[in-house]
């Protein structure tokens, strides 16, 4: 959710975003079946054979809950303070911690996330309850759902010569993120004339990645068997549909930010053209 700071390196805000989710993963393992990787980091694990030269980077991690199997211990705060992090101001479930990112020293954040319609009570607020972790350690967002299905155990490992640690953690499959991608997408749009720096043509960027490295195929079978799911149907459906709009013409939105977002490396053309391809495939 954070932004890049001005004069700092993406390439080793990158790295230091992989150390401080890897902190994270081993300070929760208590709940690791509780937990599932999404966001970039989840999209950059899920296409590593990506052809697309621009470099894949995200300045945190994301780390989504599923309520209904979390457990009572550790605390999630209390584990999250141990390993250094402290929540950011007056937010809910978004937690940094101070790191050397070359010559300067950055917050690097891990948000810990609950799906909006999985959590024990869907409304407006944006921190849980979920005792008995403190209300305040985790954010309500919408669009994950589909992650407490659509998921599989992957190694992360850090992005550095000097570090050799690795944790197996469940990470979010190509659906899950697709549609988290095209949710959050939508809300953004919406949302611009507001605050039009909350857009951005990177998520887009994703989408892309993900259409060019896993097959439709794949994606649509997943999609099927997801449709009717009691806990995730709605959402998937839903994020099926924003798919199309977003990405099922050479000239919608989502299509029209993918293409900026690869400006100089993969041809609008070739965007125009596989993008509502990939989306036409999935039905």
């Amino acid at each position: 959710m954070s932004q890049v700071p001005a004069g700092v390196d993406e390439h080793a805000l990158n790295e230091a975003a992989r150390s401080a989710l890897l902190d994270a993963l081993i300070a929760l393992q208590g709940h690791r079946d509780a937990l599932t990787i999404v966001g970039a980091q989840a999209v950059y694990l899920r296409t590593q054979g990506s052809s697309i030269r621009s470099a894949a980077y995200t300045s945190d991690g994301d780390i989504s809950i599923d309520p209904a199997v979390l457990g009572g211990n550790p605390r999630l705060e209390a584990a999250m303070q141990e390993a250094g992090f402290s929540r950011r101001g007056n937010q809910p479930g978004l937690w940094e911690r101070p790191q050397p990112v070359g010559t300067l020293i950055v917050p690097v954040e891990v948000d810990l996330l609950v799906p909006h319609q999985l959590a024990p009570e869907p409304n407006s607020r944006r921190r849980t309850a979920l005792p008995p972790h403190d209300e305040w350690a985790t954010m309500k967002v919408s669009g994950l759902e589909v992650a407490a299905v659509d998921r599989s155990l992957m190694t992360v490992t850090s992005l550095t010569a000097d570090d050799a640690r690795s944790f197996d953690a469940y990470v979010a499959g190509p659906a899950a993120l697709l549609v988290a991608k095209a949710i959050k997408l939508d809300e953004r749009i919406r949302g611009a004339d507001k605050r039009p720096d909350r857009l951005s043509n990177k998520d887009a960027g994703d989408v892309y990645r993900i259409m060019t490295t896993v097959p439709a195929d794949d994606v649509r079978r997943v999609f099927a068997s997801l449709s009717d799911d009691p806990r995730v149907g709605e959402t998937a459906r839903h994020g099926l549909d924003l798919l199309r709009s977003l990405f099922g013409a050479p000239g919608t939105r989502g299509t029209e930010l993918a293409v900026q977002a690869l400006a100089g490396d993969v041809p609008a053309t070739r965007i125009r053209a596989l993008a509502p391809a990939y989306v036409a495939s999935l039905s």
